[in-house]
């Protein structure tokens, strides 16, 4: 019998070591994760010690904090969004839940005779879309403020409050009276939060704020209320997020939201390991994931999203999610499934990550590759996400708004004066940028079609300067394979690796921020000092004033 602390020690060497392993062979770490649960549950490790059921809790918590930090609230009142996630639900459980009575025919062991009631339950847990999976894979290719990955963050949004009204019901309880000062409870603990945000500086206080803001402010109260506390810190993420320190405050979060998730995926691993039976009838379910995917594509390029967005859009939620695990413990609880069930929710979905996972670190090769057919799902009528198609007489293009980019733009326009546009997907920072008399659109460089369209006849300069190596790259890839060969790239690189790659992409000239940092700094401080002394010097040399 291990004690608590010892098989806390076991599941965080476990989980880096499998972790590693999966990064190796060039698959998501968080695939590895689920791996190593399933290697401590063959092991007799079932359960995890105190830190990993209450690090997993907290991680849940923790990544719906910090997507509201990113979230755009007004994507969530798009029909795109209502729309595409009611009408998928329906078809999802529609569909799951057909082939889930069907297999209860088949006279399995410990998995027939199924109500119809517990497969349409069923269908319900697989409609669900992980949130912590897509938006790791968001992060990973630099792709949250993405018109795709703000459409996919919200249709998940939506999604999770569906869940919540589930759970509600479930429960057979409505809130407490609580819940219903909770609008005004918002309306002022958002400038509360706000006014400590503004005047903390970036040590462990902010770090320290965030945790406040997202366990006690949000998901405690909402708990208190009645409600479910996921949802609490989510929303109170969103009242946040129209600060302008919100970024900064994500940033400080990153780290301890990567680290909470591992000891959820750990989780799912340890929840049971599957006879035959499981295995083959989880492996069913996941070869239904391309219906999955195939409804996403056809509600979106109907509701006039062009192909290419419902692509992204579709790869990022083509799989099952860690909600499927609770209702599936619903499920047990009110007697409607037996709790081998569960561990074929949990097979499934780790299953559908499996699967989904290279689909979506190629999705944009594999977009090119077939655009041909799938661009033919195209409607005629205006798209929502259409990009501009004349650049004007640009010689220079500057690829991401930040404040590298801003910077950028800034210098190029004493050389290139009215020459210089720049492009950002980011539509908060379009909008901004504009009112400022800036000359900048909305656009996806990263997306091949937006460089074949675009009328660019004069363009000789491209800066790719955003946040990320993965959207950078993107872009230089994307450019380099539809422009011309007169056109020049530069695009800035932090490591060796990512220089080769920007290299390879097509990358004329990469900025190596760390090489030129201290040779810089150093050539600005000296000419500084310089300056200092030559006006000083002027100063002592100049001839003196006499009065008669």
């Amino acid at each position: 019998m291990f004690e608590l602390w010892s098989i806390d020690a076991i599941w965080i060497s476990v989980a880096f070591l499998f972790g590693i392993l999966a990064k190796r062979i060039k698959l998501p770490p968080l695939l590895g994760y689920l791996a190593g649960g399933f290697a401590l549950n063959y092991f007799g490790i079932t359960e995890g010690g105190v830190a990993l059921h209450m690090v997993a809790d907290l991680g849940i918590m923790l990544l719906l904090f910090t997507i509201g930090l990113k979230l755009d609230i007004k994507a969530l009142i798009s029909k795109d969004v209502w729309l595409s996630t009611g009408i998928h639900m329906v078809l999802s459980i529609l569909a799951f839940s057909s082939l889930v009575f069907f297999i209860s025919f088949l006279g399995l062991k410990n998995l027939s005779e199924i109500s119809l009631t517990g497969s349409i339950l069923i269908g319900f847990a697989l409609s669900f879309s992980s949130t912590v999976f897509a938006v790791k894979v968001l992060e990973d290719r630099g792709e949250m403020t993405s018109f795709h990955g703000n459409l996919s963050i919200a249709i998940l949004i939506v999604q999770d409050i569906i869940a919540v009204i589930f759970l509600t019901i479930s429960k057979g309880e409505l809130p407490n009276i609580w819940a219903l000062g909770l609008p005004v409870y918002l309306f002022v603990i958002r400038y509360v939060l706000i006014w400590f945000l503004k005047f903390l500086d970036q040590s462990e206080l902010l770090t320290l704020f965030g945790f406040l803001a997202a366990f006690v402010a949000g998901a405690f109260v909402f708990e208190f209320v009645g409600i479910k506390p996921d949802l609490g810190a989510l929303i109170i993420g969103m009242l946040i997020g129209t600060d302008s320190r919100s970024k900064e405050l994500s940033k400080h979060m990153l780290g301890f939201k990567d680290f909470f998730l591992i000891a959820f995926f750990l989780n799912i691993g340890m929840s049971g390991l599957p006879n035959l039976n499981i295995l083959l009838i989880s492996l069913v379910l996941v070869l239904f994931i391309p219906f999955k995917a195939t409804f996403f594509m056809l509600i979106l390029t109907r509701l006039n999203l062009r192909a290419r967005t419902a692509w992204h859009t579709s790869l990022s939620l083509s799989n099952f999610s860690e909600f499927g695990l609770i209702v599936g413990v619903i499920g047990v609880k009110l007697g409607l499934i037996s709790d081998q069930w569960l561990i074929v929710l949990a097979l499934a979905m780790s299953f559908s990550f499996l699967l989904i996972s290279p689909f979506n670190i190629r999705t944009h090769t594999l977009f090119e590759k077939y655009a041909p057919w799938l661009m033919k799902l195209n409607t005629d009528k205006k798209h929502p996400d259409d990009q501009p198609l004349d650049l004007g007489n640009a010689q220079v293009i500057i690829c991401g708004m930040g404040h590298v980019g801003r910077a950028a733009y800034h210098q190029l326009t004493i050389d290139y004066p009215n020459r210089v546009i720049g492009i950002d997907y980011n539509r908060n920072v379009v909008n901004n940028l504009r009112s400022a008399n800036k000359n900048v659109l909305w656009g996806d460089s990263t997306d091949f079609n937006f460089w074949r369209n675009a009328n660019m006849p004069d363009v000789e300069l491209v800066m790719v300067t955003m946040n990320d190596h993965a959207s950078n790259y993107n872009t230089a890839h994307a450019l380099e394979n539809c422009s011309n060969e007169s056109i020049k790239i530069a695009a800035p690189g932090y490591t060796s690796n990512e220089h080769n790659s920007l290299k390879s992409a097509g990358v004329d000239y990469v900025y190596n921020y760390y090489g030129r940092a201290g040779t810089e700094f150093a050539a600005s401080f000296l000419k500084f000092i310089h300056e200092r002394d030559r006006s000083q010097m002027d100063k002592t040399q100049a001839p003196e004033s006499f009065s008669d």
